[in-house]
């Protein structure tokens, strides 16, 4: 089977009659030829067929590709980077500095950086909502005269592993989010 064997698409017949159009606009054409050609072109089963009504014409066959549609590039972004390395930094700042540092890093890097500016606030948010839970959790031990004291280290291992994977999985590049957190700051 050659290749002029080969029925044609629905959008070769269409650039087939692009391209009669455009010969006919050009003046290559008259009315009844370009009418006589269209049809042929329209009923064409074949690419014999179809390439049968440019005899005379053109030298070149129709193509048989679809022409790809046009796509809007993508918008330019105005930072460099992702924010993966002062995002990091703004996570493990949680453990010398804890609200502190993460709220500095939003106030100056994340200023500039979207990226920072998202990963900061997560980690700001965590470590406020750690502040809020050990002073909570201060006040309830005074209350019941030590009772609840022995849940300290237990939300302090908490705190301290979930700093770290935060600021682990933020400098793989994931969207970490920390479980049991008040969002504060947006």
């Amino acid at each position: 089977m050659s290749t002029s064997d080969l029925l044609v698409t629905p959008a070769q017949r269409d650039r087939a009659v692009e391209i009669l159009k455009e010969m006919y606009a050009d003046g290559r054409l008259d009315h009844a030829e370009f009418d006589t050609r269209l049809e042929l072109a329209l009923k064409a089963r074949t690419r014999a067929e179809l390439n049968s009504t440019f005899d005379g014409l053109v030298s070149r066959p129709v193509p048989t590709y679809a022409p790809a549609a046009f796509t809007r590039p993508a918008p330019v972004q105005r930072y460099s980077g992702d924010g993966r390395g002062m995002g990091t930094v703004a996570h493990w700042l949680g453990y010398p500095t804890f609200f502190v540092g993460p709220a500095i890093v939003v106030a100056t890097a994340g200023q500039k950086n979207p990226g920072v500016r998202k990963h900061a606030v997560e980690a700001l948010n965590f470590q406020l909502s750690a502040f809020g839970a050990f002073a909570l959790l201060g006040i309830m031990t005074g209350v019941t005269e030590g009772f609840t004291g022995f849940l300290f280290p237990i939300l302090g291992i908490l705190w301290f592993i979930l700093t770290g994977i935060g600021g682990l999985a933020t400098a793989v590049g994931s969207n970490f989010r920390y479980p049991f957190t008040l969002r504060l700051i947006k």
